[in-house]
């Protein structure tokens, strides 16, 4: 749960009227459904699970505006800048909310002595949080139909970096923070963006994470392939634990997680 958060059963789930100067301030997970978690002028705590457009928009502007870095990085990759709501809908409603589960799944098959490698509460959050940037990607290299092509990538990449400069300003944990920012990283440090080959704080962490997005990937119909099945997607997430790149007891406990709850 989150840590700023003390009870949930102060929250109220409705919006208030006033909207100028409501604050994003992270994310929690309820019967297995993710929330943003917002709070408006006078303290009070509420959640939205997505759809309120105005409401969004209104939020991620105000990010985009408390940290100059954003718009320096749009400008850098040539982004028109622009909030796709939809898209974030879509991620809550499904992707982002899928990949939380699962990486909690993970987190509790792992051995004790893995898990004191990872602060539980930052994990769920980021997993919640992980693809935030992917607000700011144009939906044109989102849904592209085919391969992207370099410029493409170099410009998809930049989505875990753009969700991280989104919430720095936020009170969101460092913790956090680190692992939404790093959360296509590896063993090898071989993923994006570039990591310190001395920097192992949050390696185990980084890999649930990361290996959840990638089977919750696989597992979903994409606009350029079908949806794949539990064996195919293991197998393609087996070759990176054979290039090093994720732990064998990581795997495993997706393997065993999957088994029983993705038949």
């Amino acid at each position: 749960m989150l840590r700023h958060i003390i009870l949930i059963n102060n929250m109220n789930l409705k919006t208030p009227q006033r909207k100028e100067r409501i604050c994003f301030k992270g994310a929690v997970q309820i019967n297995r459904n993710s929330f943003f978690v917002y709070e408006d002028e006078v303290g009070k705590t509420f959640l939205k699970n997505g759809g309120d457009k105005k409401l969004e928009k209104s939020v991620v502007k105000k990010m985009i505006e408390n940290n100059p870095c954003i718009s320096r990085l749009l400008k850098r990759y040539k982004i028109r800048p622009s909030i796709d709501t939809k898209t974030l809908n879509e991620l809550t409603g499904g992707h982002m909310n899928d990949t939380c589960n699962i990486a909690m799944g993970v987190y509790s098959i792992l051995s004790d002595k893995i898990k004191k490698q990872v602060d539980k509460d930052s994990l769920k959050e980021a997993s919640m949080l992980h693809d935030l940037g992917k607000i700011l990607i144009p939906s044109k290299i989102l849904n592209k139909p085919k391969k992207l092509n370099f410029k493409e990538r170099r410009i998809m990449n930049i989505h875990s970096t753009l969700g991280y400069e989104l919430l720095k300003k936020q009170n969101i944990n460092p913790e956090t923070l680190s692992l939404i920012k790093y959360h296509h990283q590896n063993l090898k440090h071989s993923g994006y963006p570039a990591l310190s080959m001395n920097d192992t704080s949050s390696d185990v962490g980084v890999q649930i994470i990361s290996i959840a997005d990638k089977y919750s990937a696989l597992r979903e119909a994409r606009v350029y392939r079908r949806a794949l099945t539990r064996i195919e997607s293991l197998l393609i997430l087996y070759r990176e634990v054979r290039e090093g790149k994720i732990l064998p007891e990581v795997f495993n406990a997706l393997v065993k997680y999957a088994e029983k709850y993705d038949n």
